[in-house]
């Protein structure tokens, strides 16, 4: 097999054709493994400052223990892995082209992975059928990435205000409920954070 092309342990299939992805470079391999693993730890965390308030401990503290899974399965690792090295250069202002065939395949790996995990609101016919744990995996979510990137005081309020009303239709029940999570997530990550 030629270096520059690697088949997935699991082949992704689109119709009737067998897509080769080009193979990542052992550093693209690392640095995803490093930034999910780091993201899904904050998740976790940001889960567990939530477990304490709310009633749903139990059901968030299992919510820490699957999210982003699928990002390691065969439909999304190799498309994530090219699609976290698109983000990582872009951050960085640095060129990136995805190889032949690639882009299409991230797009199919990112739909897999909101239709397929309960935080987002495309795994829902209706944006408005999420409960209260999905609505609250979904703020630590979005949390999880303002820290990541040191952005909006740490909160997922400037996420939420981008979001809801333009990109998710969420009634004005959820929409309360979203915001009030996120002021108590930020309330109880700062007292955690005066503790230390």
């Amino acid at each position: 097999m030629d270096d520059a092309i690697w088949l997935q342990t699991s082949i992704v299939r689109y119709g009737y054709y067998f897509m080769r992805t080009p193979k990542p470079t052992e550093e693209m391999v690392d640095f995803f493994y490093r930034r999910t693993k780091a993201h899904i730890a904050r998740v976790a965390k940001n889960l567990m400052l939530l477990a304490e308030v709310t009633p749903h401990g139990e059901a968030l503290v299992q919510r820490a223990k699957v999210h982003d899974a699928s990002k390691f399965g065969p439909e999304e690792r190799v498309p994530y892995i090219w699609l976290t090295e698109y983000h990582r250069c872009r951050r960085k202002g640095l060129p990136f082209a995805y190889p032949e065939g690639v882009e299409r395949q991230v797009r199919a790996a990112i739909h897999h992975h909101v239709t397929s995990n309960r935080h987002h609101a495309e795994f829902h016919a209706d944006p408005n059928d999420m409960n209260e744990v999905d609505l609250m995996e979904m703020v630590c979510d979005w949390t999880a990435m303002a820290q990541e990137y040191g952005e909006n005081g740490l909160s997922a309020k400037a996420w939420a205000d981008k979001t809801i009303g333009t990109r998710i239709a969420f009634g004005p029940e959820k929409t309360s409920f979203v915001y009030s999570m996120i002021h108590a997530l930020d309330r109880r990550a700062d007292e955690e954070n005066d503790g230390s």
